[in-house]
Formats: structure tokens, C-alpha cells, sequence
């Protein structure tokens, strides 16, 4: 059930990136026929929406790939890795933006208006159409940022027609760069949410939504449990959490506490989503450092 309704994923990120990316490149070509630097910002957000899509569709693609000796974790860092980088692009086009929008400003060009509100109207069609094809699939955390993403740049989509709407009744070719200026601030604050998520996950932080002190807490609720220390909780991938941690528990047999150990990692899984879960039981503390040795 679970690899079918990843290949049903897998075929609606298809036809979303198919579709988003063939109108991107017609908001190209159109934008520039208008004249219009809002159109082609639009054009710009567009392509992040297909390189947000792609990722998706990497990583619903190779998490499907098995661990090998030399990547014990599997693929999961690969969707990590293209959103850093995607991140990265993404800021260098909105400076662009804002450099060629303060350029028309200085110099404005007669815009197209109603060339624009044709172009844009048709991305709020399209943009909206690839959101309703991967609202099926929002059950998975993967489909339903990207369903997030689309459904919002449909709404931006409609801003451009508001703008060419204003350009062509009025003759006001100033609000082409402002717009694009608001596009752009749109596609900042994406980049950056995506690239700071990215760093987090890179640099093993403790993932968004999980809290350190309160996981302490719930594995110290055991009763067997004395004390808990160099507890680790890092992202592997997106949504892949895994904990590492020292147990300590009394001073008696080890074997005895496999039980409460299976509760502990059932406790983890169900109440923190953390599948990956390292401990290490210790009858006192062990320095940092040193190798503890105790008997079973």
C-alpha cells in the first residue's frame, strides 16, 4: 500500500512539474514581449515552484533506495542538499529582480498591460490546476508542502492580473516594478525559510516542532530510568528524525531493562515521530569521552 501510493505521488509530481515548468517558459517569452518585469518575476517564482516540485519528486524517488555499506543512511540528504543549493539560486534572482525593477523605475517602459493580464491569468489557472492535483496526496508531508507552494503562487498569480488590470485602465506602468519588488520580497522569504531549514538539517539541530527538554522529560518519566545524558535528537533527511542517547538505569543486571528500553523507543515513535532511535544503558554516569564498561 505504502510503495503504491508513493508511485501515485511520484506520477502527480510529474505531470505538476510537466505543466508548471511548460508554462514558465511561455511566462518567459510573453514577459518579455509585454515588456513586462512583473511577468517575468512571476516567470521566476514559477521556477521555483518546479524546483520545489523536483525536489519533491527526488525525494520521493530516492527514498525509495536502499542503504549501502557506504551510506548507511540512505539518499535522504540528497532532496536536503538540491534545496540548499535551490535555496541559494533563488536569493541570486530575486536581487536581480530588485535591480531591474529599480532600473524601470528610473527608465519605465510601457508595459502591456492586457498581454500581461492574459499571461498571468492563465498561470493562476495553472498554478491552481497543479495544486488541485496534488491535494490527493496530501496526506504525505512531501506532496502537501508542495501543494502548499502552488496553492499560494496561484494567488500570486492573480496579484500580476490585478496589476496589468491597473496598467491597462490606467496607464500607471509604475506598478509593474512594485509588484515585481512584492514578488520578489515573496520568493525572499521562501528561500530563506527553505535554506534555514536546510542549514538546520545539515548541521544535525534538533528539528523544528520537536522539543529537547520536553523528550528528556518523557524518558525520564520511566521509573527505571535514573538519568538521562548526551541525548541527541537530529533530522536525516525531511521528517526522518533520530535520537541517540545514554540510559541511566540501577545498579542490577542489564538484561532486565530490555522491556522498559522497548517502551521507551514505542513512547518515542508515537509521541515524537523520532522511527530511529540509538540507547545506551549505563548502571552510573559515563564521562564524556570514555568507554564504559559494566556487566550483563
Amino acid at each position: 500500500m505504502a510503495e503504491e501510493q508513493t508511485f501515485n505521488n511520484r506520477k502527480r509530481l510529474g505531470l505538476a512539474i510537466g505543466m508548471n515548468t511548460a508554462f514558465l517558459l511561455a511566462e518567459v517569452v510573453f514577459g518579455f514581449l509585454a515588456r513586462s518585469l512583473a511577468l517575468q518575476a512571476d516567470a521566476g517564482h514559477n521556477f521555483s515552484d518546479s524546483l520545489a516540485l523536483i525536489i519533491s519528486l527526488i525525494a520521493a524517488t530516492l527514498i525509495l533506495k536502499p542503504r549501502t555499506h557506504k551510506k548507511t543512511f540512505g539518499y535522504h540528504r540528497a532532496g536536503i542538499l538540491a534545496a540548499f543549493f535551490n535555496s541559494l539560486v533563488l536569493i541570486l534572482v530575486c536581487l536581480y529582480l530588485f535591480y531591474e525593477a529599480i532600473r524601470r523605475v528610473a527608465h519605465p517602459l510601457e508595459v502591456k498591460g492586457g498581454l500581461v493580464m492574459l499571461v498571468a491569468g492563465a498561470g493562476f489557472l495553472v498554478n491552481g490546476g497543479v495544486a488541485l492535483i496534488l491535494r490527493k496526496g496530501r496526506g504525505d508531508l512531501n506532496i502537501r508542502s508542495a501543494f502548499l507552494h502552488l496553492a499560494g503562487d496561484a494567488l500570486v498569480s492573480l496579484g500580476v492580473v490585478i496589476s496589468g488590470g491597473v496598467i491597462f485602465f490606467t496607464g500607471w506602468n509604475i506598478i509593474d516594478p512594485a509588484v515585481t519588488c512584492l514578488i520578489g520580497l515573496l520568493i525572499l522569504v521562501s528561500a530563506f525559510r527553505v535554506l534555514g531549514e536546510a542549514v538546520n538539517i545539515l548541521m544535525e539541530a534538533v528539528p523544528r516542532g520537536l522539543s529537547y527538554k520536553e523528550i528528556q522529560d518523557d524518558i525520564l518519566a520511566f521509573d527505571q530510568v535514573i538519568d538521562v545524558h548526551d541525548l541527541h535528537i537530529w533530522e536525516i533527511g525531511s521528517n526522518l528524525y533520530a535520537l541517540s542517547a545514554h540510559i541511566v538505569v540501577g545498579d542490577e543486571m542489564v538484561s532486565r531493562h530490555r522491556v522498559p528500553m522497548g517502551l521507551i523507543k514505542e513512547m518515542l515513535a508515537e509521541k515524537h515521530n523520532v522511527v530511529h532511535t540509538t540507547l545506551e544503558l549505563e548502571v552510573e554516569p559515563c564521562p564524556p569521552g570514555e568507554v564504559c564498561h559494566f556487566e550483563t
